[in-house]
């Protein structure tokens, strides 16, 4: 038997009750699977946890049905400055680690945008390329 050291419920010892962790002697997890399942699927706030109340982060999720760059409505996650760890807004998962990639540089973006309008044959290519 293991006890849940969340709800303090004493449950069998197997992967059934408690989820995998390699850190551990055991190979489980100290949360059982629906006190971790209920934790996840709660605000999970992550590394900005200190950047934004708990009523802010429901409003904003309550609020947001869409990705604010690309409008996908997908699975929608909580986007964060790296450097700030402030909460930015709520993006789809593909545009959030986009910008993860781009390391949050408004340089790196905008060179980018520079290399995939240069292979572009279209006006607004050729008016950006041309005029900066």
């Amino acid at each position: 038997m293991l006890t849940c050291t969340k709800c303090k419920e004493h449950k069998p010892a197997t992967i059934e009750y408690f989820p995998p962790h390699n850190k551990k002697k055991n190979g489980l997890d100290s949360w059982c699977r629906s006190c971790r399942s209920t934790y996840r699927s709660s605000i999970n706030r992550g590394s900005f946890r200190d950047s934004i109340s708990d009523e802010d982060l429901i409003n904003l999720k309550a609020t947001t049905n869409e990705c604010v760059i690309c409008g996908s409505a997908g699975p929608l996650v909580v986007d964060h400055c790296h450097k700030t760890n402030k909460v930015r807004g709520i993006l789809c998962n593909h545009c959030n680690l986009a910008l993860g990639h781009f390391k949050d540089d408004t340089d790196l973006l905008e060179y980018a945008r520079i290399y995939l309008l240069s292979f572009n044959d279209n006006e607004e290519a050729e008016r950006y390329l041309n005029n900066g």
